[in-house]
């Protein structure tokens, strides 16, 4: 199976919207918007990259957070609009970002409009739902033409105070992710676990950083993992996380919606990965950078590597 990561799209803000709705938190979300995040953040970009995921043998793709900016309704009505314009073709599920839950929110306004973008099984559940509140995670897909293969999806980015871009998963969620990561390690599954926030140390400042990093990675050290995908730096990132397999692969992916590369960013990217298992049952990984020229306007390839993974089951 292939399978596509993209993050951070940062859809932009429509009308200016009333003063009525950004008197907290958003007052400063909507002043970076205007002054700055509106000009590196293009749509266009994010158009050329799904187009191109389109065009490849993708079996889903898998978005880690940040679709809109300051969680206004307006922004999810119009968020909804673009996925189902965008991926009605292919399995897409989504991880939420800080900018996706921006302050407190009603649910059913806002991120429960892409609830079946957020949509697999429960811990114990035979069947599949939608999530239908904030602490409804984490959830557990697994795609026909993919068997063998369970992405799960976890919720980092509670609402946090002006200033603060920090997540955390919580004690509940933390038990939960071991638990299906334990569960699917069993079957001899090839796990990815997607959340927003990253997973290791020193890649955000503290104001960004996951509270429960240190704890997350005990789970992961205990449990294992085999990829583990996220955004929120805006810079694609290589790093990995002991598991009793050995180290597993972390991919932070930059920016979809950066035309061009300013500084420390690079421009749009995506990560298009492939899981298949070799003649003696290891998880065989291979990965494909996908980026926007900017001047031609096409996605090219610009890097390739390959990963082996032993089958927890075969440990």
């Amino acid at each position: 199976m292939q399978f596509a990561h993209l993050t951070d799209i940062h859809l932009p803000i429509g009308a200016r919207p009333p003063i009525s709705s950004i008197l907290n938190k958003r007052v400063l979300g909507y002043l970076s918007w205007s002054r700055r995040r509106r000009r590196l953040h293009q749509q266009w970009a994010a158009d050329a990259l799904v187009a191109d995921i389109m065009a490849q043998d993708v079996g889903a793709a898998i978005i880690s957070g940040d679709l809109v900016n300051i969680a206004l309704p307006e922004e999810f009505k119009d968020a909804r609009d673009w996925l189902d314009e965008h991926f009605g073709d292919l399995p897409a599920i989504f991880a939420p970002g800080n900018h996706d839950t921006y302050v407190r929110t009603d649910w059913s306004e806002t991120l429960g409009l892409l609830a079946p973008y957020m949509q697999g099984m429960r811990l114990g559940e035979q069947h599949e739902r939608s999530a239908n509140a904030f602490d409804d995670f984490p959830f557990e897909k697994k795609f026909a033409a993919a068997p063998g293969v369970s992405f799960i999806v976890a919720n980092s980015a509670p609402s946090t105070a002006p200033g603060l871009a920090s997540g955390r998963l919580g004690e509940a969620q933390l038990g939960r992710i071991r638990t299906m990561l334990q569960d699917a390690g069993a079957r001899g599954d090839f796990r990815v676990l997607a959340l927003h926030h990253p997973i290791n140390a020193g890649v955000v400042g503290r104001r960004k950083a996951l509270d429960d990093l240190t704890e997350l990675q005990a789970v992961l050290s205990e449990v294992g993992v085999d990829l583990v995908l996220h955004g929120h730096a805006h810079v694609p990132l290589e790093n990995s996380v002991d598991t009793p397999q050995g180290p597993a692969p972390v991919f932070g992916g930059g920016s979809a919606s950066h035309p061009f590369g300013h500084g420390k960013y690079q421009p749009a990217r995506y990560n298009l990965f492939s899981v298949k298992r070799d003649d003696g049952g290891a998880w065989k990984l291979s990965l494909t950078i996908r980026e926007l020229n900017a001047e031609t306007r096409a996605i090219e390839t610009v890097a390739e590597q390959q990963y082996t993974r032993a089958t927890s089951a075969a440990r």
